[in-house]
């Protein structure tokens, strides 16, 4: 898809198409081989000279966070954008390249009838700007998402109906987090390497968009920060809630030995079964050891209940 703009043009292809024709486009050839390596890790390639920008980004799907990642590649030169299309699973950044379009026809800056082309009104870097934005221009409420999910758990912590599976959830929420935020680590990358304009490849009052875009995924980065926090006090307020009932507990079963020691102790004491204990003959002794035993299990409990540890 091609399209003329006020200097220049943006054009998105596959990555078959640029390997077909790279010399057509003046690119070199060692970034083919950046655009298909390491497809495992977030990291932006980038490659800078007075003419070209470089850049390699992978793109996640919030809906399935640990799943395949998009790739794109962008080449940027003065009157040049070309978005390339490495690897588009679910089609998601086609239909970027084409919501950007749409903003521009809505926006009744597209031009048509000039032949077979299509003109769109505006410059190649603020064309790059709304199509780097449109990429994250869902991702706060996707984050307010994650954070009604995590309160929804914290409530479950303290009306104790957490399940089996909380440490293996929150584990999993903070994997995630950490993975979001080298997602957004590597768009903010982009956004400043384009707003040093370091070659001066575009006029300075064209790309402010580019600073916009760079303060709003830190804002993004700061969010994810904020729920990675959020998910560490999950966890802390679980085991201190776990450690407050293994306490009670504790406290129980040491009320219990301790209302039941001195009958252990009377146990002990008239075991021992010698001859001039004058209690083991006595009619009365058994119902006594009975009445002493009782005396002292009610005194115990009134003690106990008292201080409050019953």
């Amino acid at each position: 898809m091609l399209y003329e703009l006020k200097r220049g043009r943006v054009e998105f292809i596959t990555f078959t198409e640029l390997s077909d024709d790279y010399v057509m486009y003046d690119v070199p050839k060692s970034t083919l081989f950046e655009c298909n390596e390491n497809q495992y890790n977030f990291r932006n390639n980038t490659y800078v000279s007075d003419k070209l920008v470089f850049v390699v980004l992978d793109i996640i799907n919030f809906s399935n966070v640990f799943g395949d990642k998009n790739r794109l590649a962008l080449y940027v030169r003065n009157d040049m954008v070309l978005i390339v299309s490495v690897k588009d699973s679910d089609n998601s950044i086609k239909k970027t390249f084409e919501a950007v379009v749409s903003y521009y026809d809505n926006e009744e800056h597209v031009v048509k009838g000039r032949g077979d082309k299509r003109y769109i009104n505006t410059f190649p870097e603020k064309f790059l700007y709304h199509f780097l934005d449109i990429l994250i221009v869902n991702d706060r409420r996707l984050l307010e998402n994650m954070e009604h999910n995590m309160s929804l758990l914290e409530d479950d912590i303290l009306n104790e109906a957490i399940n089996t599976n909380f440490i293996n959830e929150i584990l999993s929420i903070k994997k995630e987090l950490m993975y979001i935020w080298n997602y957004y680590d590597q768009l903010a990358d982009v956004g400043e390497i384009l707003y040093d304009n370091e070659t001066d490849m575009f006029p300075d009052n064209n790309i402010r968009g580019f600073d916009v875009f760079s303060k709003r995924v830190q804002r993004l980065m700061e969010n994810v920060k904020q729920l990675k926090e959020y998910a560490v006090q999950l966890q802390e307020t679980q085991d201190a809630i776990l450690s407050y009932s293994l306490n009670n507990i504790m406290k129980l079963f040491t009320v219990v030995t301790a209302i039941f020691l001195p009958l252990s102790l009377i146990v002990g004491w008239y075991g021992m079964n010698f001859s001039n204990m004058p209690e083991l003959s006595w009619k009365y002794g058994y119902l006594s050891v009975v009445i002493l035993s009782v005396m002292i299990v009610v005194l115990c409990m009134v003690f106990f209940k008292r201080k409050g540890l019953i």
